[in-house]
């Protein structure tokens, strides 16, 4: 639920009273905060809004403040922007609630003295958005029309076109990475090329894609229904906040394979057969969540069915598992050939819950892919690139970039199941992985051992904690080096990681691997910046940027971009 940003007081900041929550419910009755009543958002009616927050912090600190410094209980904390000055925690009752307020008023953080308050639950933004198109008599230019519209925004364009269109997208971020840096730096060091070109490196044609259409090896379709109120499994024409629930068939669609397609209309099939309803966001009410689809090019075919479970009983939820194998065993889904399936119970989570429930029901436990001649095994929540050909395309360059040698020793940061490291285990003495899931970890070990891959070594651990004693067990001589892989996900590193990687003076060359190069401004700025009390290590510059197209269709595009020191 997002949050309403003109949040007021319910009560002076200086007199806090406890309110039940009938009150509450009370004077948010209708409309935009009928939504207070489903169980899964009760939260919202204890909130407080603290402000006067430190110049700079991460949410992981504040987080770190509210439930271990403090020893609130929070159930869940919402900060509207990165640094932002001000954001809002709510509890699961009033009494966390007063209890957050006495600790908080007056405490000093970082040198700020904070200030809380109670205040008003978010707007449902679906009621909000409806309310506004009908003031403007239902007109909303934003909201696409079809679904090819909103999954694959560029899929009308040839795609040279679509190149285009990335590459340019990737020099803009590329000039901004330069006026970042300079802005960063009080004294203007001076640039790896002509002060003249806009550019802070070589930048490099856009790496096509070798497939642009049923490419995805893996696509999430939602349960819902129609514009018409027909049950759908497809995707959402808009999302929530923009005041649609929609679900559309994607028979359109060119991302998704002809037999994912075919999948979503067997999944259908069922959920009419079950007589059960998809699961309806505006009254939290249904079983039906999503439908998550993962294929290889070697036939492996995996379905995750996510429901809702409401009030069923295990019984139900027993049968349901049941049912659903049958029909794709024996019955009208035999022919799909899946090889393996899950059950997922997907709800609202709450404080500390790390995941879903998830069962395997059928087949196999994995389905298997091969990238440059190697067999890694894909679990049903483990990351995987989206388009295998692609990623090939991606690794490689990866390597190239490296200029990885026999002796070289590389970290793989944010490493996954393994695929980057055990693509360069051939090319380099040693890979030290590093991955804060342990499923992963467990995938990537596994991977080693299926390839027969010895001098690869994988820990589960924050690559806060673990780049530097990566690099001290590394234990390189003097002619020997390290390089540094970073894949990470898609807001960045963490400013620790970053400051571990530049205090490691060992590390004389990093390949960033960005799937949003915006978001990744800010880690290339940090490399790159002059030395600092935190960032002590001598900075990295940037040498060359490549992109890489792995999402044909959308504006989505990878950016490679090797740094040395």
């Amino acid at each position: 639920m997002q949050q309403d940003s003109s949040s007021e007081n319910l009560v002076e900041d200086n007199a806090p009273v406890k309110t039940p929550a009938s009150k509450v419910f009370d004077k948010f009755e209708k409309d935009e905060f009928a939504y207070l009543k489903n169980t899964g958002f009760s939260s919202e009616i204890f909130k407080i809004e603290i402000k006067n927050l430190p110049k700079y912090y991460g949410f992981g600190e504040i987080k770190k403040l509210i439930n271990t410094t403090l020893g609130l209980e929070s159930n869940k904390i919402k900060v509207p922007k990165k640094n932002s000055p001000y954001g809002f925690i709510c509890f699961k009752n009033d009494d966390d609630r007063l209890k957050a307020l006495t600790a908080l008023n007056g405490y000093n953080w970082k040198g700020n003295i904070l200030k809380a308050s109670f205040a008003n639950p978010a707007h449902d933004p679906l009621i909000k958005k409806r309310k506004q198109e009908d003031s403007n008599n239902g007109s909303d230019s934003k909201k696409p029309r079809t679904v090819a519209e909103g999954s694959e925004p560029l899929g009308h364009l040839e795609y040279p076109e679509q190149l285009s269109i990335k590459q340019k997208k990737i020099e803009d971020n590329l000039k901004q990475f330069k006026i970042d840096l300079r802005r960063a730096n009080s004294i203007q060091r001076k640039m790896p090329h002509d002060q003249n070109n806009d550019l802070i490196c070589e930048l490099r044609d856009i790496v096509q894609s070798p497939l642009t259409e049923a490419y995805r090896n893996k696509c999430e379709f939602s349960i819902g229904k129609t514009v018409d109120g027909d049950i759908e499994v497809g995707n959402r024409l808009s999302s929530y906040a923009s005041g649609c629930t929609s679900v559309a068939n994607v028979a359109e669609l060119k991302l998704p394979t002809p037999r994912m397609k075919l999948a979503a209309q067997l999944v259908k099939q069922f959920v009419l057969e079950s007589g059960l309803e998809p699961f309806n966001a505006e009254n939290y009410t249904g079983i039906f969540r999503n439908l998550t689809i993962r294929e290889s090019r070697q036939n492996g075919f995996m379905m995750i069915i996510g429901i809702h479970p409401q009030q069923m009983t295990d019984e139900e939820k027993d049968k349901f598992q049941k049912d659903f194998v049958s029909f794709f065993e024996v019955g009208n889904g035999k022919d799909l050939n899946v090889t393996s399936l899950y059950y997922e119970e997907i709800q609202k989570r709450q404080s500390g819950q790390v995941g879903n429930f998830i069962k395997h029901i059928f087949g196999d436990t994995h389905i298997y892919e091969y990238i440059h001649g190697l067999k890694f095994r894909i679990s049903p929540c483990s990351f995987f690139q989206a388009n295998t050909a692609a990623a090939e395309n991606l690794y490689q360059l990866a390597i190239d970039l490296s200029q990885s040698k026999k002796d070289s020793t590389v970290l793989d940061i944010c490493c996954g199941t393994g695929t980057i490291g055990l693509c360069f285990a051939k090319h380099c003495k040693w890979v030290y992985g590093m991955e804060i899931i342990p499923q992963a970890i467990e995938d990537a070990k596994a991977n080693a051992r299926e390839n027969g891959i010895t001098n690869a070594t994988f820990t589960a651990g924050n690559a806060d904690d673990l780049i530097f004693s990566m690099v001290r067990e590394a234990n390189v001589g003097a002619d020997e080096d390290i390089i540094a892989i970073v894949d990470p996900p898609r807001a960045g590193l963490q400013t620790k990681s970053i400051q571990q990687l530049r205090n490691s003076e060992k590390i004389k060359r990093l390949v960033y691997i960005s799937c949003s190069p915006s978001q990744a401004l800010k880690n290339f700025v940090d490399l790159c910046k002059n030395c600092s009390k935190t960032m002590k290590g001598n900075p990295f510059v940037p040498k060359v940027a490549v992109p890489v197209d792995l999402f044909p269709n959308t504006p989505h595009c990878e950016l490679v971009v090797l740094f040395e020191r």
